[in-house]
């Protein structure tokens, strides 16, 4: 359950950041992009390699102007490369890592003003999203802990509104 909720939060992020979200939430492609993330889940796990998914450096491609797919097998291309370069990029120590993911949570960050901070039956499950995503380092526990929060929240309401339409067709038998 953890892969479905990381590549659902990051190819819907992605593709908001893109542009390719329409009207209805969706974007064209997903079912492609759902099922080739699905295979290369099952490829690596069969080869023991860690999880080969949709990541949200996925970002910095897209703000340069990836958006056909070229932009991937570029970097595949170079990934490539760099497996004979290994011994010299091992010699890149981890602190040198963070500036450029600094940079990814910059552009991550910038969807944050259309969350309607008025409202706090929206506001409060998206700020324990947030929150929990860099404390527990998974984006799966964020959504968990914001989609939890958000049911919490608004579970009076929809009572209320189950009650009512009970009531309604009580009243109509």
């Amino acid at each position: 359950y953890v892969d479905i909720l990381d590549t659902t939060g990051t190819l819907y992020s992605m593709a908001k950041f893109a542009g390719f979200i329409n009207e209805t939430g969706d974007f064209e492609g997903q079912y492609f992009a759902f099922m080739s993330d699905a295979l290369s889940i099952i490829v690596g796990s069969t080869l023991g390699t860690s999880p080969v998914t949709a990541y949200g450096e996925s970002s910095t491609g897209i703000k340069e102007g990836g958006r056909t797919g070229l932009t991937a097998l570029t970097v595949a291309f170079f990934f490539f490369l760099s497996l004979f370069f290994t011994p010299l990029l091992a010699a890149i120590p981890p602190w040198a890592v963070g500036p450029p993911l600094v940079v990814v949570g910059v552009l991550m960050i910038r969807s944050v003003v259309e969350i309607p901070w008025n409202e706090l039956k929206e506001s409060i499950p998206a700020f324990i999203t947030i929150v929990l995503m860099p404390a527990t380092y998974s984006i799966a526990y964020g959504l968990i802990g914001g989609i939890g929060t958000y049911i919490l929240l608004h579970l009076w309401d929809w009572g209320i509104v189950l009650l009512d339409r009970i009531w309604h067709l009580r009243d109509m038998g």
